[in-house]
């Protein structure tokens, strides 16, 4: 590598008096992609108890994009920040990931805006979408982020697999950020929502969970390459938690919607859809610098380990719209790469060991 790119690949390479490192039994990856992330926010049992100050929050956001550079995620895209936080991290030149932000959601007014404040753009009717979604455009979002339904993760009165923007109004949001060159992804679980979200044309379908309960949403993503971004390990930990703290009516939630989570997966994968790998970190119990469990989980639900491999590089990168620079191990793309122990084809879990070293452009991140 040189200049923060990568100059050749091959089993030797004549270099010169280049630096030369050995790893025994190790294995060399792409910098893994991580689809869907909240790095201003903590991963608290509890989400009414995350309500830290602005100063506060930044400095966390450090924190967490500290932490998951060091576990191998070289690349992030944050689907929802707060009051513009990580736009302002970003623009600092602190070493972090490589950063594809939202900056806020755009919703239909909710009482999730409460309980996430500073996350959400609410905005009823088209002629308010198209000023929300200029809004977030012009302060420097790199994608547009919209809620199909409901969440799990909402006061009780909101469930998750209700509709909220109608098709009409999805188009209008795909349209007004297809206007600046932004791509939408649209958090969806319910079957209405979802088939709403894909006709209206955004690029990613964020969750899914019941994608599996209408064959023609499924069939139709696979025609248009719409990207599902399953985010398993979220729904996992908020149905079946490690610890105390989550308020029973969003565990209530996640258990509605998980026993359809796998399944919808699995209909995705059978049908050809485009699936990235994304966590949600920073839901409950979901920690920054974890994001590699993601892809065991990915492996239980029916991809092969290279299949979640993929969906963890060439195919996230194509999701967040870097494939032609990240994503792969070729000449000329970015050195973002990772050594790790063993051979993760054979165990897929070894990525959820600290690497034995990370490189962002080129250069080696320390510990």
């Amino acid at each position: 590598m040189e200049d923060g790119r990568i100059c050749a690949v091959d089993r030797r390479i004549e270099a010169g008096d280049a630096e030369h490192r050995h790893h025994p039994g190790a294995t060399i990856l792409p910098g893994l992609i991580d689809c869907h992330v909240h790095l201003t926010r903590r991963p608290v049992a509890d989400p009414a108890q995350d309500d830290d100050e602005d100063d506060a929050r930044l400095k966390r956001i450090a924190e967490h994009a500290a932490a998951t550079l060091r576990a191998g995620v070289t690349t992030l895209r944050d689907c929802g920040g707060t009051n513009h936080l990580e736009l302002r991290f970003r623009a600092t030149g602190a070493l972090s990931p490589h950063l594809v932000l939202a900056g806020k959601i755009v919703s239909i007014t909710t009482p999730a805006a409460a309980m996430w404040r500073g996350m959400y753009r609410q905005a009823d009717g088209a002629d308010e979408i198209r000023r929300a979604v200029e809004e977030e455009v012009a302060a420097g979002a790199d994608f547009i982020k919209v809620m199909a339904t409901g969440a799990v993760m909402s006061p009780p009165g909101e469930r998750p697999g209700q509709q909220q923007y109608s098709l009409e109004e999805l188009r209008v949001a795909v349209e007004s950020a297809g206007r600046h060159g932004r791509r939408v992804a649209a958090h969806a679980h319910g079957v209405e929502g979802l088939r709403a979200a894909v006709k209206a044309g955004v690029h990613s379908i964020e969750h899914g969970t019941m994608l599996h309960l209408d064959p023609g949403a499924i069939q139709l993503m696979a025609e248009r390459g719409t990207y599902l971004v399953p985010t398993l390990r979220a729904t996992s930990l908020l149905s079946d938690p490690p610890g105390p703290g989550i308020p029973a009516t969003i565990v209530e939630k996640a258990r509605e919607v998980a026993r359809h989570h796998r399944l919808s997966v699995a209909a995705a994968l059978s049908a050809g859809v485009r699936i990235a790998m994304g966590t949600d970190a920073a839901t409950s119990f979901n920690g920054h610098g974890e994001n590699a469990a993601e892809l065991e989980l990915l492996v239980a639900a029916g991809l092969t380990p290279m299949q979640a491999l993929v969906a963890s590089t060439g195919t996230a990168a194509a999701a967040v719209g870097r494939s032609d620079a990240s994503g792969r191990l070729t000449p000329g793309f970015r050195a973002d790469f990772l050594v790790v122990a063993g051979n993760p084809l054979e165990d897929i879990s070894l990525l959820q060991r600290p690497p034995l070293e990370v490189y962002l452009d080129g250069a080696r991140v320390g510990r």
